[in-house]
Protein backbone atom coordinates (compact mmCIF):
# COMPACT_ATOMS: atom_id res chain seq x y z
CA UNK A 1 0.00 0.00 0.00
CA UNK A 2 2.87 2.34 0.76
CA UNK A 3 4.21 2.03 -2.79
CA UNK A 4 0.82 2.90 -4.27
CA UNK A 5 0.01 5.63 -1.77
CA UNK A 6 1.85 8.24 -3.82
CA UNK A 7 0.00 9.88 -6.70
CA UNK A 8 2.88 9.52 -9.14
CA UNK A 9 3.15 5.80 -8.44
CA UNK A 10 -0.47 5.34 -9.44
CA UNK A 11 0.11 7.40 -12.59
CA UNK A 12 3.11 5.24 -13.51
CA UNK A 13 1.22 1.97 -13.02
CA UNK A 14 -1.77 3.28 -15.01
CA UNK A 15 0.47 4.46 -17.86
CA UNK A 16 2.31 1.14 -17.99
CA UNK A 17 -0.94 -0.80 -17.92
CA UNK A 18 -2.35 1.26 -20.75
CA UNK A 19 0.76 1.55 -22.91
CA UNK A 20 2.85 -1.52 -22.14
CA UNK A 21 6.59 -1.52 -21.47
CA UNK A 22 8.29 1.86 -21.24
CA UNK A 23 11.64 3.36 -20.36
CA UNK A 24 11.87 5.62 -17.30
CA UNK A 25 12.71 8.54 -19.60
CA UNK A 26 9.54 7.89 -21.62
CA UNK A 27 7.45 7.86 -18.43
CA UNK A 28 9.11 11.08 -17.31
CA UNK A 29 8.20 12.84 -20.56
CA UNK A 30 4.67 11.43 -20.82
CA UNK A 31 3.77 12.27 -17.23
CA UNK A 32 5.65 15.57 -17.06
CA UNK A 33 7.59 14.43 -13.99
CA UNK A 34 11.26 14.82 -13.12
CA UNK A 35 13.29 11.75 -14.12
CA UNK A 36 14.54 11.26 -10.56
CA UNK A 37 10.97 11.15 -9.23
CA UNK A 38 10.04 8.51 -11.80
CA UNK A 39 13.13 6.46 -10.89
CA UNK A 40 12.32 6.61 -7.17
CA UNK A 41 8.71 5.53 -7.73
CA UNK A 42 9.79 2.73 -10.08
CA UNK A 43 12.23 1.44 -7.45
CA UNK A 44 9.47 1.43 -4.82
CA UNK A 45 7.02 -0.29 -7.14
CA UNK A 46 9.61 -2.90 -8.12
CA UNK A 47 10.45 -3.63 -4.47
CA UNK A 48 6.73 -4.13 -3.81
CA UNK A 49 6.49 -6.57 -6.73
CA UNK A 50 4.11 -4.40 -8.76
CA UNK A 51 6.38 -3.71 -11.74
CA UNK A 52 9.27 -5.55 -13.34
CA UNK A 53 12.42 -3.89 -14.66
CA UNK A 54 14.66 -5.50 -17.25
CA UNK A 55 17.99 -4.24 -18.50
CA UNK A 56 18.35 -3.73 -22.22
CA UNK A 57 20.31 -1.60 -24.67
CA UNK A 58 18.82 1.54 -26.14
CA UNK A 59 18.20 0.83 -29.85
CA UNK A 60 20.00 3.96 -31.06
CA UNK A 61 22.64 4.87 -28.51
CA UNK A 62 23.34 1.25 -27.45
CA UNK A 63 23.56 2.47 -23.85
CA UNK A 64 22.16 0.23 -21.08
CA UNK A 65 18.68 1.26 -19.95
CA UNK A 66 15.93 -0.22 -17.81
CA UNK A 67 12.63 -1.14 -19.35
CA UNK A 68 9.66 -1.13 -16.97
CA UNK A 69 6.44 -3.12 -17.23
CA UNK A 70 3.44 -3.40 -14.95
CA UNK A 71 2.72 -6.80 -13.46
CA UNK A 72 -0.78 -8.10 -13.07
CA UNK A 73 -1.70 -7.83 -9.38
CA UNK A 74 -4.61 -7.66 -7.00
CA UNK A 75 -4.76 -6.01 -3.60
CA UNK A 76 -7.12 -7.50 -1.06
CA UNK A 77 -8.09 -5.52 2.03
CA UNK A 78 -10.26 -6.52 4.93
CA UNK A 79 -12.17 -4.06 7.13
CA UNK A 80 -9.85 -4.99 9.98
CA UNK A 81 -6.72 -4.16 7.98
CA UNK A 82 -8.19 -0.80 6.96
CA UNK A 83 -8.90 -0.03 10.60
CA UNK A 84 -5.33 -0.99 11.53
CA UNK A 85 -3.92 1.20 8.76
CA UNK A 86 -6.04 4.18 9.82
CA UNK A 87 -4.98 3.75 13.44
CA UNK A 88 -1.31 3.64 12.41
CA UNK A 89 -0.75 0.08 13.53
CA UNK A 90 0.81 -2.77 11.66
CA UNK A 91 -1.46 -4.89 9.52
CA UNK A 92 -1.56 -8.61 10.21
CA UNK A 93 -3.54 -11.14 8.26
CA UNK A 94 -5.87 -8.83 6.35
CA UNK A 95 -3.74 -7.15 3.71
CA UNK A 96 -2.35 -9.25 0.89
CA UNK A 97 -0.91 -8.58 -2.53
CA UNK A 98 -1.28 -11.24 -5.20
CA UNK A 99 0.84 -10.85 -8.31
CA UNK A 100 -0.23 -14.00 -10.09
CA UNK A 101 3.30 -15.40 -10.01
CA UNK A 102 2.49 -17.79 -7.16
CA UNK A 103 -0.67 -19.61 -6.41
CA UNK A 104 -0.85 -18.45 -2.81
CA UNK A 105 -1.08 -14.84 -1.77
CA UNK A 106 1.81 -13.20 0.03
CA UNK A 107 0.92 -11.47 3.25
CA UNK A 108 2.37 -7.99 3.48
CA UNK A 109 3.24 -6.50 6.86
Amino acid sequence: MRALSKKHSLEIVATLFKGGKKYASQLSKELGLPYTTVQQRINELEAAGLVRCTSTLHPLSRRPIREVEALNFQILLSPRSIQQLVEGGSVKGGFRVWTGRKREMAETP
